[in-house]
């Protein structure tokens, strides 16, 4: 008798042990298909995360190059990229230019309109000009005496749009951001000495200015030599 209620005994705790074993089998098999999930969802906000992400920038660059559109107009047809740009930059209607700073002078100097499809004409904003802010903010304007191009380095350089200088007023605009080391009769031509740098305040929209550049402005070699002949003939008239 004794040894029977032993065997039910050991009976009974190895059923126990084995619904016990089977339960924690089933309740690991529950917590692994419950990580499961919550691994594949944190994977999946991931990845909606990233594709957001995407889109904005999508987005983003799409409502730029409208900016930009509207801003070049008719020279919109007419650019021609023929420096470099970096590998990322391709859909982007301004691009980054990517040459050092020094060679930016350069360029100038020699060949200014291959700066051209880099470039932002801007002019100095309204709320400094109203006396609601009290930086010099420039802003995109078409038909602005400025340039600014973004470079390689992040950095907002400012160079004047270059041309002949015909009326007192774009010589007013321009030393709002550039001393001016010689100042010759108008008209006459420009000369970069040092470009200004600015801050970015509204990419490709808005700036404030950081350095002052530095132009020079010499008398027109056109206008002189037109000049002296005209005095030429004067002194032979009157001969």
């Amino acid at each position: 008798m004794e040894s029977d209620q032993i065997f039910e005994s050991i009976k009974f705790l190895l059923d126990s042990v084995s619904k016990l074993s089977d339960r924690f089998v089933k309740n690991k098999e529950n917590i692994a298909r419950s990580f499961e999930g919550v691994s594949k969802s944190f994977e999946e906000v991931c990845k909606d995360i990233q594709d957001h992400e995407q889109r904005i920038q999508g987005l983003e660059l799409k409502l730029q190059n409208l900016y930009d559109q509207q801003l070049l107009g008719s020279d919109l047809a007419t650019r021609k990229i023929q420096l470099p740009i970096k590998p990322d930059q391709q859909d982007i209607l301004i691009p980054v230019l990517n040459i050092p700073l020094n060679s930016i002078v350069d360029v100038y100097r020699n060949t200014p309109a291959l700066l051209h499809p880099f470039a932002r004409s801007c002019s100095v904003s309204g709320r400094t000009l109203s006396g609601a802010i009290t930086e010099i903010e420039l802003e995109a304007f078409a038909q602005g005496t400025t340039w600014i191009i973004e470079t390689q380095d992040g950095e907002s350089v400012l160079l004047p749009r270059p041309g002949i200088l015909q009326r007192q007023t774009h010589v007013d605009s321009l030393s709002r951001f550039f001393d001016i080391a010689a100042d010759a009769q108008l008209p006459a031509e420009l000369e970069l000495l040092n470009m200004g740098v600015a801050t970015v305040v509204e990419y490709g929209r808005r700036w404030y200015l950081k350095e002052r550049g530095l132009i020079g402005i010499n008398a027109d070699p056109l206008q002189n030599s037109l000049e002296q002949r005209l005095r030429v003939l004067e002194s032979k008239l009157n001969q």
